[in-house]
């Protein structure tokens, strides 16, 4: 059975849909991560659309691919891998540690959850499967996944999803032990590799100035040290991150049509409240947003058949004079053009993912969910 991924309604944050983990690259509109967890790259991301009749909002850019945008909460010494679930809560080192990871997963913010992969042909024993919540330092090699490509099957340990999220050092727990990687982790990491696999197969490979200015774009910085220091990585697993990063958007834009619209930004408000005063401040606001819609030379519309003419059609907006309610109509239009060049990028990705993904299946040993 693949790893398919089905289209479902998603919380919208900022105009972009998120899934349950970071599974998109950046823009889709660009989101301002830190790192994200789970090494999966569906929540690239940067954006999908936002559901009709909700309000613009937020402040994203456009043109970014997988970048993450999911809320995570991830392991550490108190809180094990088990628990996946967003926290929404305050900006802690965990949850920033999130972002740098949902970066790798920078490719798929797109809307789609993973269904269809088998639980089970190892049971809790023998030499496949976890078998308990928590693993010794010789488990740690011990296989919980095994995921099929194109044929292919690949073996993955307790070990493999533990630093596809942090390093051994910052998940070891007081006793000793590990916290056993759930189900969802093992599902990112197959979904991660196949996308990977899929960019090698198209010859895509990326220099150490592309993944520095990937890094810096996105994450930051490009210091690799202060990056594996902030995030609980090794110097390696960083350098990693930002590679598998910056493979991933580099096929997110072979595959994605480029979002030439952009996020507009609202108009500001009457300070004395009459939305129906006029100004040339708000004509030149909306003259700002409609593009090779208006001659900017003859002062008047190029063409009639475009939709901010349809919108403001029936209104007394001239080159000199518009209200506050005439701009915000040309907003609403500019924002509706943004969302459904999202929607159309998200569903192309997600369209992609799924012939991939209908290609493989994994099975999982033993894993919590």
């Amino acid at each position: 059975m693949g790893l398919v991924q089905k289209k479902e309604e998603h919380e919208v944050i900022d105009g972009i849909e998120v899934i349950e983990r970071s599974d998109t690259p950046d823009d889709l509109p660009k989101t301002e991560f830190d790192l994200v967890s789970g090494a999966s790259a569906e929540d690239i991301a940067a954006g999908g659309s936002a559901d009709e009749g909700d309000e613009p909002s937020g402040d994203d850019e456009k043109g970014k691919a997988p970048a993450g945008g999911s809320h995570l909460k991830h392991a550490s010494k108190e809180d094990d891998t088990h628990d996946d679930g967003g926290d929404g809560g305050e900006d802690t080192p965990a949850r920033k540690r999130s972002v740098l990871f949902g970066a790798i997963a920078v490719v798929a913010v797109i809307a789609a959850a993973i269904i269809g992969y088998v639980l089970g042909s190892g049971g809790l024993g023998g030499s496949k499967g976890a078998g308990s919540s928590s693993l010794a330092e010789d488990q740690l090699d011990t296989v919980i996944a095994t995921y099929t490509y194109n044929g292919q099957k690949t073996d993955v340990t307790a070990r493999e999803l533990l630093e596809s999220q942090y390093s051994l050092e910052a998940l070891v727990q007081d006793d000793g032990t590990y916290p056993t990687p759930s189900a969802d982790t093992a599902l990112n990491y197959a979904r991660n590799q196949i996308l990977l696999a899929e960019a090698d197969a198209r010859g895509i490979t990326v220099s150490d100035e592309e993944m520095a200015s990937h890094a810096e774009e996105t994450i930051g910085t490009s210091d690799f040290s202060a990056m594996a220091e902030q995030y609980n990585l090794s110097e390696e697993q960083a350098k990693e991150v930002v590679r598998q990063q910056t493979t991933l958007q580099k096929l997110y834009d072979q595959i994605v049509p480029e979002v030439n619209a952009s996020m507009p930004t609202a108009p500001t408000e009457p300070a004395d409240g009459d939305t129906a005063a006029r100004s040339k401040d708000y004509a030149d606001y909306i003259i700002g947003l409609l593009g090779d819609e208006w001659d900017s030379e003859a002062g008047t519309w190029a063409s009639e058949d475009g939709t901010f003419y349809q919108a403001l059609s029936g209104t007394d907006f001239t080159a000199d004079s518009a209200s506050y309610e005439e701009a915000m109509t040309a907003y609403y239009t500019a924002y509706q053009a943004y969302t459904d060049q999202s929607s159309q990028a998200s569903s192309a990705w997600t369209d992609f993912e799924n012939e991939l993904f209908a290609k493989a299946g994994i099975d999982l040993y033993g894993l919590l969910v």
